[in-house]
């Protein structure tokens, strides 16, 4: 029997972890115990402990003495975070009208479409959300690029996006005009529309702030 090594394991506590961490299912605020989240993946406490510090080194969690907690996302990381989607996926956006496929143009817009038939939970909103976005930046071919737009949208995903839930529909429209724009493969009005989007969420969310004060 072959023995797994303890950074493929490390990883892959990382990546569960990280997983839990961005759905929301290990909610901000929450105190993480090395103990229970070994016995939930059935691993030894090394592996685990050197993948909660993978987490302390990219802000997804923080001490308290002794005490491990899930760190939240507040209003001024949002604003930091969106202002560069703004940027990179208007970027995105502009190389991926160039390059990315009518087939997977069309899948997109498909999947967003139905978005609009139905009633939407965040879950689902997000899934569809995550392919808009995640393939445009996948289509742009820039690598780099692609995992930061990755990296940055699980972030604000860890916002919680029901906490705009009225932007799923002027969303689903914002996303059809982006499609238009690919389709037509035309690299300004991609931008534009991909800025216009992002401009639009982060209004939504600064609504939001108001609104809880």
């Amino acid at each position: 029997m072959s023995i797994v090594p303890e950074s493929t394991l490390s990883q892959s506590a990382f990546e569960t972890m990280r997983g839990w961490i961005v759905s929301g299912e290990l909610a901000a605020g929450s105190v993480v115990s090395e103990r229970r989240i070994a016995e939930r993946l059935g691993l030894s406490r090394t592996p685990v402990r050197e993948a909660l510090g993978r987490l302390e080194g990219e802000g997804h969690l923080r001490r308290d003495g002794r005490t491990i907690i899930v760190n939240a996302i507040d209003s001024r990381e949002i604003m930091e975070i969106l202002a560069l989607r703004v940027l990179l996926e208007a970027e995105a956006a502009r190389l991926a009208a160039r390059r990315v496929s009518a087939s997977k143009v069309k899948a997109i817009r498909t999947a967003v479409k139905a978005m609009r038939q139905e009633k939407v939970t965040p879950e689902q909103h997000w899934l569809v959300d995550d392919q808009l976005h995640n393939g445009i930046a996948e289509a742009s071919g820039n690598r780099t690029l692609q995992r930061l737009v990755a990296d940055l949208r699980d972030r604000t995903r860890m916002f919680g996006i029901d906490k705009i839930p009225a932007r799923f529909a002027p969303g689903q429209t914002e996303h059809l005009a982006i499609l238009d724009a690919l389709e037509k493969q035309d690299p300004d009005a991609a931008a534009a529309q991909m800025e216009l989007h992002l401009q639009n969420v982060r209004k939504a969310i600064l609504s939001s702030f108001s609104l809880d004060e």
